[in-house]
């Protein structure tokens, strides 16, 4: 299997070398602790890659526990709620800097009391104010084990609040930059989820941590029936592409009807599912009348059943903006479809991975209807790119190599602790 891990080197590695699934001869003694400011369960990439690295680290026979900021005292719950109820109408600045505030504070009393119980193997924090309370819990309590902070983010988790209005206090935005810079330099080790990701915080903002590596994300691999396409108003013969996000400016679902509106003309069995929901609906809902793609394209809403919505598919488009590690494109390239993306963040990354797909071009949207032309026009050609995508998952995406890579990681940062 390859590596999805690229060590920090002087230069750059000749290639990616094979690496075996995660074995119990590789686990830690003690618990590995996921440290989250979130709730365990939700929908978000976070939550997901938690559910991931948590079911492949006991896959592997690793102990592991999570801990969130919602895993003690039942009284936080009023402290956070504050924020709906009040500041969410008030003042979105406000409303973000009391969820970070209180969050941070309820998860590092969770932590102090999960690591006075037992000292933890290691704890890997799902963001920079999760890392931070585990500085704070191991320097309090005098203990030694690794702490490895996850950059999910792709820039920085304050330009994320601007860009979706929740922060606009300038000072605020300056602390959260600078908490960034903080805890990056103090933990252990830093795991980034593209080679992207790992570029803007190391060469473009300058922030080198004592050591990093780069772990894309993982799945695992699944057998899935296809939906019945009938029930989400499909025909057999409909050609079905599908996106999959939440419907928001970054995702881009405006721009991809622009695209589509262009595919729409060289087929008329063509569909287009947008799976997900937000903020954009009644854009998107007005750009689709506006196009007359009423009959072609359907609006899903958030569902849990998208691994059979993949299945049931013939091409995925990903037309985000920004992104980071894109999780869905690694599942529609999981259920063996073959795949499109903008060259935005690691979605180009992860398209080189696989080996296979259409990278398109945002500002051609003739250029990019003509690159898809064949895949929308010819099945066998889509079974083709679509096998080869799926291969790459196999080769490089899985839930096994990913937690291979963290126990490798988190080893190396121990020797250093």
């Amino acid at each position: 299997m390859s590596v999805a891990v690229l060590e920090r080197r002087t230069t750059p590695p000749a290639s990616l070398r094979a690496r075996p699934p995660a074995t119990p001869r590789q686990s830690l003694d003690g618990d590995v602790i996921i440290a989250t400011i979130n709730r365990e369960i939700g929908e978000t990439g976070i939550h997901a890659h938690t559910r991931a690295l948590s079911g492949g680290l006991r896959a592997a026979e690793q102990s592991v526990k999570i801990i969130s900021a919602f895993s003690g005292a039942k009284y936080w719950l009023g402290v956070f709620g504050v924020r709906r109820l009040l500041l969410d109408h008030l003042n979105q600045s406000w409303s973000t800097r009391w969820h970070r505030h209180w969050h941070r504070a309820a998860l590092k009393q969770n932590l102090v009391k999960a690591c006075k119980a037992a000292t933890p193997a290691a704890i890997i924090a799902q963001c920079p104010l999760s890392a931070e309370a585990a500085l704070e819990v191991r320097n309090q309590l005098k203990l030694r084990f690794p702490i490895v902070a996850v950059c999910h983010f792709n820039h920085s988790e304050a330009t994320e609040y601007r860009e979706k209005g929740e922060l606009t206090d300038e000072r605020a935005f300056q602390q959260i930059l600078a908490l960034e810079a903080r805890v990056l330099r103090r933990v252990d080790a830093v795991v980034y989820v593209s080679s992207f990701a790992r570029n803007t915080v190391e060469n473009e903002r300058g922030l080198i941590p004592k050591r990093s590596a780069v772990v894309w994300n993982g799945i695992e691999p699944l057998d899935t029936t296809p939906i019945d396409r009938n029930s989400i108003g499909l025909d057999a013969n409909d050609v079905i592409i599908t996106n999959v996000g939440s419907l928001e400016g970054r995702k881009n679902q405006v721009g991809l009807l622009e695209l589509f509106s262009r595919l729409a003309q060289i087929s008329p069995s063509l569909k287009l599912l947008l799976v997900g929901d937000g903020p954009d609906r009644v854009a998107i809902e007005a750009r689709i009348a506006e196009l007359r793609l009423n009959d072609r394209v359907r609006l899903l809403g958030f569902r849990r059943d998208v691994p059979a919505i993949l299945a049931a598919s013939d091409l995925y488009i990903h037309y985000a903006k920004l992104e980071n590690c894109p999780v869905a494109l690694i599942e529609a390239a999981r259920a063996g479809l073959p795949v499109a993306t903008v060259p935005a963040g690691g979605a180009a990354e992860v398209l080189q991975a696989l080996r296979a797909g259409v990278l398109l071009d945002p500002d051609d949207l003739e250029l990019s209807a003509a690159k898809l032309s064949v895949l929308v026009a010819n099945s066998s050609v889509r079974r083709s790119v679509g096998a080869a995508s799926a291969e790459g998952f196999r080769e490089r995406f899985t839930r096994q190599a990913m937690v291979s890579a963290y126990l490798d990681t988190l080893r190396a940062a121990a020797s250093q602790a």
